[in-house]
């Protein structure tokens, strides 16, 4: 069994590196990230969306291996970012770690996140055959 990130011919091309579905296989762990925002450990939030993204992502490097859980073990990431314009900077930082096949994904564009200084927040689910 493995998991399968899959896309649908039938449907509307993917309109960037995600996949329209996943099929994760019973027996499979599973692990929820809850939301990430571009906060150091140290309490500093950068102005630029790129680096909030790098440190979302360093968050969820941690967090996962800390489970036994890697990157490639992302099976769907939900976005939620504050302005359109930040889009490239937050796509260009995802492309450099999350690799191919990509994960199912969603992407909101909001009116504010809970601190007027987050640009976004990203949250993740990760699967793995044979996790504990």
């Amino acid at each position: 069994m493995t998991i399968k990130l899959f896309d649908c011919k039938d449907v509307a091309a993917a309109f960037g590196n995600y996949a329209h579905g996943v099929v994760i296989p019973p027996g499979a762990t599973t692990i929820h990230l809850a939301g990430q925002v571009g906060v150091r450990p140290d309490g500093s939030i950068p102005d630029d969306a790129g680096e909030q993204t790098r440190i979302i992502f360093e968050n969820f490097r941690i967090i996962l291996e800390s489970q036994g859980f890697a990157f490639t073990d992302i099976v769907k990431m939900s976005y939620f970012v504050v302005e359109a314009a930040d889009l490239p900077a937050i796509r260009a930082v995802r492309d450099t770690l999350i690799p191919a096949p990509y994960p199912a994904a969603s992407l909101v564009l909001v009116k504010a996140l809970g601190r007027p200084e987050w640009k976004l927040e990203i949250e993740c689910i990760a699967a793995k055959i044979g996790a504990v």
